[in-house]
């Protein structure tokens, strides 16, 4: 199946990629069939993403944590809404889901259409067939009293400041209270995208990073932030010998995860 994708809905086939080969390895990480079976059904040239080990890890270190971190707010809310903003072809949702929980993804119309071919309708999983800088979509949000957790992997790098603020002030100015797990490129890399191994590839670069998660409250101080996770435990947990001197190295640059919560005190 051949897939029309703008540039940045194009990087969503890197995790994709990195996720497909961890399932057919000896020691799968996250054991995602449902990634190897979408990745055998897409007409793509994934050569030029081989034998690319930073990202491999790094893209596989992030979804564990991920993983593991929406596990946890899962169990303290067995019936939340979990919203994926900037969705692409991630499936996260058949890895954490409980047979309880309401999943939405947000995406460009083209990755929707994607992700509608590919993917077998599910009851609890929904399509918003929108770009999450649209602010309407979240009308098409039925929380109804239920918590709500906003997730986004490897999407805001790829918006400006001012972008990044609108989404944030959308998500406040929409919501009475939410928790939001974002996935945030190192500040160091914006405007680099030239050095990164696979992102170098594609026709798209850089444009917003973060130092320790405090920079989205700077954008949104409605925000607060509850945490923060470099993802390089977890990505270098999974190499052996020399790669693990890298550690420190990697541990700088590496994408870190930021975790934040926004309740409306007038409510």
């Amino acid at each position: 199946m051949k897939l029309t994708l703008n540039s940045v809905g194009e990087t969503a086939l890197i995790t994709l990629y990195a996720k497909a080969m961890d399932y057919k390895s000896k020691n799968s990480v996250l054991k995602d069939q449902i990634s190897w079976e979408l990745y055998c059904k897409i007409d793509y040239d994934f050569s030029k993403l081989k034998n690319k080990w930073l990202s491999y890890y790094g893209i596989l270190g992030r979804a564990k944590t991920f993983d593991q971190e929406i596990r946890k707010f899962i169990e303290a809310s067995p019936n939340c809404i979990i919203v994926s903003l900037g969705a692409g072809l991630d499936t996260e949702f058949y890895r954490v889901d409980n047979g309880q929980i309401d999943w939405y993804n947000i995406d460009f119309p083209e990755t929707i259409i994607a992700r509608e071919s590919l993917f077998d309708k599910h009851p609890r999983v929904h399509n918003i067939s929108k770009s999450i800088l649209d602010p309407s979509w979240v009308n098409d949000i039925k929380t109804e009293g239920r918590n709500v957790l906003f997730i986004s992997e490897g999407v805001l790098m790829y918006l400006t400041e001012q972008e990044v603020k609108f989404l944030l002030t959308t998500l406040t100015d929409s919501f009475d209270y939410f928790t939001a797990y974002f996935d945030l490129l190192y500040k160091g890399m914006v405007k680099k995208g030239k050095h990164h191994d696979v992102v170098k590839k594609m026709n798209v670069d850089f444009l917003w990073g973060s130092t320790d998660g405090s920079e989205v409250v700077k954008l949104n101080p409605k925000i607060k932030q509850i945490g923060f996770i470099n993802f390089t435990h977890n990505m270098m947990s999974l190499v052996s010998g020399w790669k693990k001197l890298f550690y420190p190295f990697i541990y700088i640059f590496n994408n870190r995860m930021g975790l934040y919560e926004y309740k409306n005190s007038s409510k």
